[in-house]
C-alpha cells in the first residue's frame, strides 16, 4: 500500500513524456500540431529531439499537456497573435548545469495565468509552477531554472525570480529592464574572478547581467570596444580557454538581423568585438558549446506566417585557446532543418542531460626553469574528471606522453596544478594535456611552449611510442656534420651513424635491433661538441 501511495503522490507532480533524451543532441520547443492557425488562437507545444546533423529523433517528441494533471498545471502556446504574426514568446532555456530545459507558456484553464515547465534528461515534465497573476509580466517570454530557484520574464515587470514548485506571486530582481527578451543564466571569468551570471537583454544596445541575486538589484553592463549591438535579444556566454568570457548575441538589428561575437578584455570591464555574421530574418533562438576546437552554434527562425517555415541552422566558430583572442566569427550558417507548415520552432537548446564541459581549463602555461619546464594549469570547474595527461612535442607536431597527474574528479571552485618535466629537449618544447574522462572521454588543451636555453649542440634521446626505435633528438646550433654513436656500459660499440645536422632540431631514429636491453651511452660527435649521455633501453 505505500508502495501505491507514493507512486500516486510522484504522479500528482510529474508526468513522463517517455523519451530518455540523448545527451549532446538538441532540444526545440515547438509550437502546433500541424492544423491550420487561427488569429489569437492557441496551440499545444511539443519538445522535438534533433541530432546535431539535424535529423529528428521520431521516438523522442514530448507532448506537453494542455490539460492539469494532478498539481501539473495544462501548458500551451500561443500560435498566432490577432493581428496574425508570431509574439515574442515562449523562448526554451537550458539551465546552467545542462540538467534542466525549462518553458514558459498560458494556462488554458484561466485567462491571464502563466505556467513554467520543467522537462529533465529521462522527459519527466513538471508544470507545478504557477507565475501569479499579481505578477503582471504581459505575455511569457523566457523561463530559466538554477537549482531550486527559476527567474523569468514578460514584456514588462523586469526579471523575476521564485521557487520552483510554487503558486504565490514572485519578486522582482531588476530595478531597470523592464521588458527583457531572453535570459540566460552562465558560468563567466571577468578580470580572473569566475561567476555565475545571469544576462538580461532587452533589445538595446546594452546587455545587462547581475548575479543570481534573490531581491531588488541593480544589473551591469560592460562598455564595447568596437561594434555594440543595435538590439540585443539573446546572449549565449561561453568560459574560453585562455581564461576570458565569450559570448555570441543575437541582435535584431531592425530586420537584419546578426549574431554578433564578443570577447572580455583582460580587466573584465569591457566587450571586445570580434566580428558578427548575418542571419535570416526571425532569428530568435541560439545556443553554443565549446571545445578545444572553438564553438558550434546553433540557432532557430520564427519563420514568416503563410510564406516560410521555422527552421534549424548550425554556424561553426573555429580557434584554439592559443589564437581567440584573434580571431573574428565568419563564415556562412548551415540549413540543417525545416519546420512542418503550420509549427514554429520557438527555440533551440541542448537536450537536457547534456552537461557542462567535464573541465572548465581557465589557464595553460609552460615556464622553463634552468634545465627543467614548470607546467601549470587552472581549472574553474571539474565533473567526472580522471586525470591530465601531460604531452610533449620536439616540432609541434608529434606530442608523445611524459607523465600524468590525477584529476580531483567533481569541483565547483578553482583548483591549480602543475608538472614538472625535468628532462625537457634542448630549445624549444611543445606541451599538450589530455584531459581525461572517469568514461574514457577527453579533449585536448595547448599547445603551449616554452624554451630551454641552449649553450652549445646538445641532445635528447627518447624511445619512441611503438618502442621500436629510440628517438634521438639533436639541437644544432648551426649546419655541420656529426657522429651518433651508441655504445654499452661497457664501451663496446653498438652502432654508429654519420649525420649531416641542420641548424636547429634534428630527429634520428636508431632501430631495436642495434640496441641490447640494459644502460647504454649516446655519443654525439660535432664539430662544437662532444657530448655523452646514459640512458636506459627496455624493449
Amino acid at each position: 500500500m505505500k508502495r501505491n501511495l507514493l507512486l500516486m503522490v510522484c504522479l500528482l507532480v510529474s508526468y513522463t513524456g517517455f523519451a530518455q533524451f540523448t545527451p549532446g543532441n538538441l532540444a526545440i520547443y515547438r509550437y502546433g500540431n500541424g492544423d491550420a492557425l487561427t488569429n489569437g488562437g492557441h496551440v499545444p507545444v511539443f519538445i522535438d529531439e534533433y541530432t546535431p546533423a539535424g535529423v529528428k529523433v521520431a521516438s523522442s517528441t514530448i507532448a506537453i499537456s494542455q490539460t492539469a494533471n494532478g498539481a501539473n498545471y495544462g501548458l500551451d502556446g500561443l500560435g498566432l497573435t490577432s493581428a496574425g504574426t508570431y509574439n515574442a514568446e515562449g523562448y526554451p532555456v537550458l539551465s546552467r548545469d545542462g540538467t534542466t530545459l525549462s518553458i514558459i507558456g498560458y494556462n488554458p484553464a484561466q485567462s491571464g495565468e502563466y505556467v513554467i515547465g520543467t522537462i529533465d534528461a529521462s522527459g519527466t515534465v513538471n508544470t507545478t509552477t504557477l507565475v501569479d497573476v499579481s505578477d503582471a509580466i504581459g505575455s511569457p517570454r523566457s523561463a530559466v531554472v538554477e537549482g531550486t530557484a527559476v527567474y523569468f520574464n514578460g514584456y514588462q515587470n523586469g526579471v523575476r525570480y521564485k521557487t520552483l514548485g510554487t503558486t504565490t506571486a514572485s519578486t522582482r530582481v531588476s530595478n531597470l529592464q523592464d521588458a527583457p527578451r531572453v535570459l540566460t543564466i552562465a558560468e563567466t571569468i571577468l578580470n580572473g574572478v569566475s561567476g555565475t551570471k545571469i544576462f538580461a537583454p532587452e533589445n538595446s544596445t546594452v546587455i545587462p547581467f547581475s548575479n543570481l541575486v534573490t531581491t531588488s538589484s541593480s544589473f551591469t553592463s560592460l562598455g564595447f570596444s568596437g561594434a555594440a549591438p543595435v538590439g540585443a535579444h539573446q546572449v549565449a556566454a561561453v568560459k574560453s580557454l585562455g581564461g576570458r568570457t565569450i559570448i555570441y548575441v543575437i541582435d535584431d538589428n531592425g530586420s537584419s538581423p546578426l549574431i554578433r561575437k564578443y570577447r572580455s578584455n583582460l580587466g573584465g570591464t569591457d566587450w571586445l568585438a570580434q566580428g558578427s555574421v548575418s542571419v535570416p530574418e526571425g532569428t530568435k533562438s541560439l545556443t553554443a558549446t565549446i571545445d578545444a576546437n572553438g564553438v558550434t552554434l546553433y540557432f532557430t527562425t520564427l519563420g514568416t506566417p503563410g510564406s516560410a517555415n521555422s527552421q534549424l541552422y548550425k554556424l561553426t566558430d573555429s580557434f584554439t585557446a592559443a589564437n581567440e583572442g584573434s580571431v573574428n566569427l565568419s563564415g556562412t550558417p548551415t540549413l540543417l532543418a525545416t519546420a512542418d507548415a503550420n509549427t514554429t520552432f520557438r527555440g533551440v537548446t541542448f537536450t537536457p542531460g547534456t552537461g557542462v564541459l567535464p573541465v572548465t581549463l581557465t589557464a595553460f602555461n609552460a615556464k622553463a626553469q634552468s634545465n627543467s619546464v614548470k607546467l601549470s594549469w587552472t581549472t574553474a570547474s571539474e565533473k567526472n574528471s580522471s586525470q591530465f595527461e601531460v604531452l610533449r612535442s620536439a616540432d609541434g607536431k608529434e606530442f608523445i606522453k611524459i607523465g600524468q597527474v590525477v584529476a580531483a574528479g567533481n569541483s565547483d571552485v578553482p583548483l591549480q596544478y602543475a608538472f614538472n618535466d625535468a628532462n625537457p629537449f634542448p630549445g624549444v618544447n611543445y606541451y599538450k594535456l589530455q584531459q581525461v574522462d572517469n568514461d574514457g572521454k577527453s579533449v585536448f588543451y595547448g599547445p603551449v611552449d616554452a624554451t630551454v636555453a641552449i649553450q652549445k649542440t646538445d641532445f635528447s634521446i627518447y624511445a619512441s611510442a611503438s618502442r621500436a626505435t629510440a628517438d634521438v633528438y639533436i639541437y644544432s646550433t648551426k649546419k655541420q656534420p656529426g657522429k651518433l654513436r651508441l655504445l654499452t656500459i661497457n664501451g663496446q660499440l653498438l652502432s654508429e651513424q654519420n649525420l649531416q645536422l641542420e641548424q636547429g632540431y634534428n630527429k634520428v631514429n636508431v632501430p631495436a635491433g642495434k640496441s641490447n636491453s640494459g644502460v647504454q651511452v649516446a655519443v654525439l660527435k660535432a664539430q662544437d661538441t662532444v657530448t655523452a649521455k646514459k640512458f636506459v633501453w627496455q624493449q
